[in-house]
């Protein structure tokens, strides 16, 4: 049986931890005890399910920033010290059973919140979480006018998740500062590194460092090349990408798997082209209009147009094999959408929906692509809702659906 030895620094925590005093204010004990009376959320109702969600939510933000405040009072009057408890940092690791990292990151907090009173009570109130307040009291560090904007990006943070919020703050922050996106690639660029090594056991272990977009463009073409689709695949997620990482190598060595091929070819009958009904794969597989919407807009593959006679399809023509968007059409849709205009799907989860279908004349233009991810490009084929652009050029969502748009 293995012997576990727990390490120093952890035991001296352990020690702080017990040595630590324990009175409270009785009104903590009332809210554990009103905590402990919740109705089980397997007897809420669906209302009350997400209701309750958003309440404890704010409930759980309101108690982040009391934690924040006392440990904001223990480091303004040495508690630590007075203790012999080691820094502040230490003694809420400590106290909270989290790591020292983390206890420090805290009072960091504490005491960027004392010159952030807009921050300091929004955060009392509830209404922005500690990742809200982290990307604030970071921008603030280089946004020469946060003060005078604080109250505004307060009233922005509480309407907006956390990554829009620090995505936000960073265009303000390149209005101050112009050099600092590239000032950062680069300073990534300098730490970047790669090694592999083979071990005693004839593996070879791989470990290293890449800059933001180097990193996203690996783990980009690791998506497309990682297929979980099966219930059969037993793989972790590490040993997916192992694969899909091997199977990189072995494609950039063949140069013979361009990305978002799939090699499907449909038979299209053309006295059913219209609603779809006479198309099929090459190996007889019937395709419902849906599905063959679905899949004639979303993926590469070949179609070809022909009538069936005497039981067999006779080819005509060779449809367009290529219908998804560029590179660049790519980039420009991320720009607009930034996601999937349905649910907001982070966009390398997406497809590029066709509003307009090409078999009713629709182009593989921008004006008439949107993102999606596949789940709402499903619902949108089988009838939930529908997709019409602008004329300003933003596509919007309506609840019903109409009959196929045609292009004019």
């Amino acid at each position: 049986m293995a012997v576990l030895e727990v390490s120093r620094p952890a035991r001296r925590r352990a020690a702080i931890r017990e040595s630590l005093p324990t009175d409270h204010p009785v009104v903590l004990d009332d809210i554990a005890a009103l905590v402990d009376s919740l109705p089980d959320p397997v007897d809420l109702g669906e209302d009350d399910l997400v209701g309750s969600l958003q309440v404890t939510a704010r409930l759980r933000n309101q108690l982040d920033a009391y934690l924040t405040a006392l440990a904001g009072t223990a480091d303004a009057q040495h508690v630590s010290t007075s203790l012999r408890a080691g820094t502040t940092g230490v003694m809420i690791a400590a106290a909270t059973g989290t790591n020292p990292a983390v206890g420090s990151a805290i009072v960091g907090t504490a005491r960027a919140l004392r010159t952030l009173p807009h921050v300091a009570d929004a955060f009392r109130a509830g209404t922005i979480n500690s990742l809200h307040v982290h990307a604030l009291r970071e921008a603030a560090k280089h946004i020469c006018t946060f003060a005078k904007l604080e109250q505004s990006l307060v009233e922005v943070a509480e309407s907006v998740e956390p990554a829009e919020l620090r995505r936000l703050l960073s265009v303000l922050i390149i209005q101050d500062h112009p050099e600092a996106p590239d000032k950062e690639h680069q300073d990534q660029r300098d730490k970047r590194g790669l090694s592999l090594s083979e071990t005693a056991n004839g593996m070879f272990r791989l470990d290293g460092w890449l800059d933001g977009l180097e990193g996203r463009r690996l783990r980009d073409a690791l998506a497309a090349f990682t297929d979980r689709g099966s219930s059969g695949d037993t793989r972790t997620p590490t040993q997916a990408r192992a694969d899909a990482l091997a199977d990189i190598i072995t494609s950039a060595n063949a140069n013979t798997r361009p990305l978002g091929v799939s090699g499907l070819s449909v038979l299209v009958d053309i006295e059913n082209l219209s609603d779809g009904s006479g198309a099929s794969l090459d190996d007889g597989h019937l395709l419902g209009p849906a599905t063959f919407d679905l899949l004639s807009c979303a993926t590469a593959c070949a179609v070809i147009f022909g009538v069936k006679r005497d039981n067999t399809f006779v080819p005509l023509a060779l449809g367009r094999s290529l219908r998804r968007a560029n590179r660049w059409q790519w980039a420009a849709l991320i720009a607009r959408d930034r996601g999937c205009i349905r649910c907001g799907r982070s966009p390398r989860y997406c497809q590029a929906h066709h509003i307009v279908h090409w078999k009713n004349g629709g182009l593989t233009d921008l004006s008439n692509l949107v993102l999606m991810c596949s789940r709402c490009h499903h619902d949108l084929h089988h009838g939930h809702y529908t997709i019409t652009m602008q004329p300003n050029g933003v596509p919007t969502i309506t609840t019903t659906r109409g009959p196929p748009l045609q292009a004019v």
